[in-house]
């Protein structure tokens, strides 16, 4: 992908296995990790932006993945506030006068979410959750922050599962909110209008 630098987030997926070893995910180094391979395709829109990821298990046996997605809102100052939603996949950030969402579409057996200050307590906390291949829970934050989910997949031989990471950036959180639910309906729903 071209490198743009009117991006308004930072999107990163990193694989980890039990072995606590993690590659990102447009790395090569993911199928010999994992015996998974992984497409991905990130894009820049007028909205935001999004990752979308196509992952396939090619050999004869069950595979089980683990997937950290790391998103950073670029548009978040020291008076921003992250707050992750309860009862769906979703963030929202406020900084100034814009708001953002970010929310996941994917096929992952469980899905986890958390979100850490950029400071030395929330790095710390994201070490941790490399190490040990799980999320401290940390619902709310003040200032820069980070927004991570955790998918856990198994995959069937030669199963392949699709997702997308997706973030909106603007001005009106109504707006906003409508415009993550149409993008959400339609990845869940691609054949439907």
């Amino acid at each position: 992908m071209k490198e743009n630098l009117n991006r308004n987030f930072h999107i990163q997926g990193i694989a980890w296995n039990k072995n606590n070893e993690y590659v990102p995910l447009h790395s090569e180094n993911v199928y010999s990790l994992t015996g998974i391979q992984v497409q991905i395709k990130e894009e820049v829109q007028v909205w935001g932006e999004s990752f979308t990821f196509e992952m396939e298990n090619t050999t004869k046996e069950m595979r089980n993945l683990k997937v950290f997605f790391l998103i950073e809102w670029l548009g978040c100052k020291e008076d921003g506030v992250g707050v992750l939603s309860l009862s769906k996949d979703s963030f929202w950030n406020y900084s100034g006068k814009l708001v953002a969402i970010t929310n996941i579409v994917s096929c992952a057996e469980s899905v986890k979410k958390s979100i850490y200050p950029l400071n030395l307590k929330g790095l710390q906390l994201w070490k941790k959750s490399l190490y040990k291949g799980s999320l401290y829970y940390y619902p709310i934050t003040n200032g820069l922050n980070m927004m991570v989910y955790m998918l856990d997949f198994s995959f069937k031989p030669f199963e392949v599962k699709n997702g997308k990471v997706y973030a909106i950036e603007g001005a009106m959180e109504e707006e906003v909110s409508n415009l993550s639910d149409r993008i959400k309906n339609g990845l869940a729903f691609p054949g439907e209008k």
